[in-house]
């Protein structure tokens, strides 16, 4: 009774800090829109009288940008990720302690081994987060990328610059592709070339199709040539790529299904005698062989489920 009561505690507590981890972002982020208008549009703000003094910068960004450095080391791409340090904080609280009742009170493991599984838990939880999401955005990237390349080529056509048309980009184009235009828009403000800019950008993101675009318009904006031309046959190409990888996802799709049928109907199987014949399970917590047990089976499910994952992304990205 003392451990459910000290598991429902826990919970809670992890519910009220996570709310506040979310209004707390929400503030963070408003101020740092804040200081960006600031920054983009220099001066006195309109309708700000003189005798106001700005308000004093906040150190939750700084905070933000060090946790995420902290979980997404080593990680090749980060350009994505927005969660602020509060919530990745928050997550790996929860996750931390879900780990700790689950490998020290449930399974009985060794204190040095508990601890051990609950901080690689703690850590790799907010990391798998921030990867997600850079994933996500990613995948939304290339698929809305072939319809700004349309745009560029729009503008070219009708007489426009490069450098206005990626200007143009950068404020009219969909997200998250106007979010890089628009960088790459504010590099060349503070004189940074087209092309130094470019090509920055493009190992920044380090998707192919957007360097296949930089490398493409650095080279005609540098040699000269029809570069209008050169972004159509880039834009079928990136079409027929996405195309393929929509074709790759069908494919798979029974495989996903079956992998979550199978993966879920072990849990399903454990709620159902739990609620038939509660003591028929409680060797598996109580008896150190259950244990065993018990921590084998939750290994080979999350072998089998990364393998199916890994084959199953390694058909989408080809």
């Amino acid at each position: 009774m003392a451990m459910l009561a000290g598991a429902l505690a826990l919970l809670l507590l992890s519910w009220a800090v996570l709310a506040g981890a979310v209004v707390a972002g929400r503030k963070a982020r408003g101020k740092l829109d804040e200081r960006l208008l600031l920054v983009a549009a220099p001066g006195r703000p309109v309708g700000m009288p003189e005798e106001v003094a700005p308000a004093p910068p906040s150190v939750l960004p700084a905070f933000d940008l060090r946790m995420r450095d902290f979980f997404t080391y080593r990680l090749p791409r980060t350009w994505a990720m927005r969660k602020g340090g509060i919530y990745l904080a928050a997550a790996a609280l929860i996750l931390g302690g879900g780990a700790w009742l689950l490998f020290s009170t449930l399974l009985h493991m060794q204190f040095v081994v508990g601890v051990l599984l609950t901080l690689v838990t703690a850590y790799m939880g907010p990391r798998t987060l921030l990867k997600r999401e850079q994933s996500k955005a990613e995948q939304l990237f290339l698929n809305v990328f072939p319809d700004a390349i349309d745009m560029v080529i729009r503008m070219l056509r009708a007489g426009l610059p490069i450098s206005s048309t990626v200007r143009t980009v950068g404020s009219e184009g969909p997200r998250p592709v106007n979010e890089v235009f628009r960088a790459i828009g504010e590099q060349m403000d503070i004189g940074i070339p087209l092309d130094d800019a470019l090509l920055s950008s493009g190992e920044r993101i380090g998707l192919a199709d957007f360097r296949f675009f930089t490398v493409a318009v650095a080279l005609q904006h540098s040699t000269g040539g029809n570069l209008a031309s050169t972004l159509e046959t880039i834009g079928e190409i990136m079409r027929k790529r996405r195309a393929m990888r929509l074709k790759g996802q069908a494919t798979t799709g029974e495989v996903r299904v079956s992998a979550y049928i199978l993966g879920g109907l072990p849990f399903l199987v454990t709620g159902v005698l739990l609620l038939i014949n509660p003591t028929y399970l409680v060797p598996l917590v109580s008896d150190r062989r259950g244990n065993i047990i018990v921590g084998m089976a939750l290994g080979a499910l999350f072998l089998g489920f990364m393998t199916m994952r890994r084959m199953m992304r390694s058909l989408i990205e080809k």
